[in-house]
């Protein structure tokens, strides 16, 4: 029996009535998710940054308006960055745009490159510099240091809190597309991301001025090495691929980098010796970094240039393995669903002769504390973004580690960004001492300390031996990056 007319109204009424306060009900649990203060959180694991903070409250800010609704700090800003649900959120938004049409492959941010030139160059020139601008030299180090002991003198500290599992402290080159963390060039295809390398003529003529500038005061005192580390397209896509992108061609500029730096230099080329073996997992799939095996190759071309036996991966006695690793590809792209569903497992080697370090991190606090960790760290416990700070105790200032296995009194020091991290477990069982610095954060750390923020002062203060330069190709483009770098490559 079909309804009567009033009986299909009051039927329709009351559904529309449930659907009214169940859309009620969802907006009064929404806003008291959003009272909970204590839920909020202070950082954001899948963006790898520190979500805004609670803006101050002041007369100004509350006549003006900016208190309110600053874009920058204002408390709109505030309680949408920090609501207590805005992750599962953002994931659940990006799992839906997954579904409209075919996103298999997807290109974020493409930059464009200049052309790498032949030959030599005037690098004065190409970096805008005049030709007879004298160089910065490194302050005299045979002056009385000030009296702060040594690392080697230091004493043993309480036990580390968590270290800082973001790709930047805070210090230092403040740029988030540094090392394509936030919003980098990235091409996504088949459930894998690839970081894109732009050749910058200017900044890398500026580099490479910086690092001949180093050489010359280190002469006679160290020997300097060169590492650029590739990206992973350059090793992992093929060369139409690469053209059809318009990124440029990485051992090319690899080359032309390695041309243009004070004959003194030793460089190491990596980029062929990679693509040897582009079939094995030398690169993350959801991240920016190569993993344990990819820096492994690495580390043998840097054997052949020290002129050294590399170690077999048979050597090492103990390994360490964390799986679901969703690293800077998968925040920098919304969460892309198909890196989700390939997540990255990470693979650690142990040094054998110590993998014990003492590092420096301003972590939780305002100022540096010297903590003693290890320099493969168990991280089964991190959240799945931050599972590559197994690696040297992650981005800290300074760090130091002594091999008591060996007792000739070799040293060595690594300048590093992140890439070097997964490198430097291999050097550990060559040298007796070896230190390693982040560029971004080293000179805020010697301000602090009292020491003068150089590197040959560094080395003139240790007596180290060999200093390697390991950054990515791709972070030599950064203004920002060499003006830090300008800081302290004297």
């Amino acid at each position: 029996m079909k309804p009567t007319k009033q009986e299909y109204q009051t039927a329709r009424y009351n559904t529309i009535r449930i659907k009214q306060l169940l859309f009620l009900g969802f907006l009064a649990l929404g806003g008291f998710i959003g009272l909970l203060w204590f839920a909020r959180p202070a950082i954001s694991e899948a963006e790898k940054r520190e979500l805004t903070k609670f803006p101050t409250l002041s007369l100004d800010g509350i006549w003006t308006g900016s208190f309110f609704s600053d874009e920058q700090s204002g408390v709109s800003t505030w309680y949408a960055d920090t609501y207590p649900l805005r992750e599962p959120l953002i994931r659940m938004n990006a799992n839906l745009m997954q579904h409209y049409g075919n996103r298999s492959v997807q290109l974020v941010n493409a930059g464009t490159a200049d052309e790498i030139p032949e030959g030599t160059v005037d690098l004065a020139a190409l970096a805008g510099r005049s030709s007879t601008e004298p160089p910065v030299s490194a302050a005299d180090t045979s002056a009385p240091a000030q009296p702060v002991e040594t690392i080697q003198n230091a004493s043993t500290s309480t036990e580390a809190p968590t270290p800082e599992t973001t790709e930047y402290s805070g210090h230092g080159a403040a740029d988030v597309d540094l090392e394509l963390v936030q919003s980098g060039s990235i091409y996504i295809a088949d459930g894998a991301g690839y970081g894109l390398y732009y050749f910058n003529e200017a900044n890398s003529a500026r580099y490479c001025l910086l690092v001949n500038q180093l050489a010359q005061n280190l002469a006679g005192k160290a020997q300097l090495y060169s590492m650029l580390c590739p990206i992973s397209s350059g090793v992992m896509l093929t060369e139409q691929r690469l053209e059809e992108i318009g990124c440029s061609d990485e051992a090319k500029a690899a080359d032309w980098f390695y041309r243009n730096m004070d004959p003194s230099v030793k460089t190491v080329a990596m980029v062929n010796a990679l693509k040897a073996h582009n079939d094995e997992y030398i690169f993350f799939r959801t991240d920016h970094h190569w993993t344990a095996l990819g820096a492994y190759y690495a580390y043998r071309e840097w054997c052949k240039v020290k002129g050294v036996t590399p170690h077999e991966l048979s050597f090492f006695k103990e390994t360490m393995t964390f799986d679901g690793f969703l690293g800077t590809f998968y925040s920098s792209s919304d969460n892309n669903a198909s890196l989700a569903a390939n997540p990255d497992t990470v693979y650690a080697y142990v040094p054998n002769g110590t993998n014990s370090m003492t590092m420096y991190t301003d972590y939780n606090s305002d100022r540096y504390n010297e903590y003693q960790w290890n320099i493969v760290y168990d991280v089964s416990n991190y959240p799945d973004s931050g599972l590559y700070d197994t690696f040297a105790g992650g981005d800290q200032p300074f760090n130091y580690a002594h091999n008591e296995e060996i007792t000739d009194g070799s040293s060595v020091l690594v300048v590093k960004d992140s890439y070097a991290n997964a490198f430097i477990p291999f050097l550990i069982d060559h040298y007796e001492y070896i230190y390693w610095i982040d560029f971004r954060n080293f000179k805020s750390w010697c301000e602090e300390q009292g020491y003068e923020a150089s590197i040959s002062a560094l080395v003139a203060r240790e007596g180290i031996q060999d200093v390697i330069l390991c950054q990515n190709i791709s972070i030599v483009s950064s203004g920002t990056a060499l003006d830090v770098m300008e800081s302290i490559f004297r």
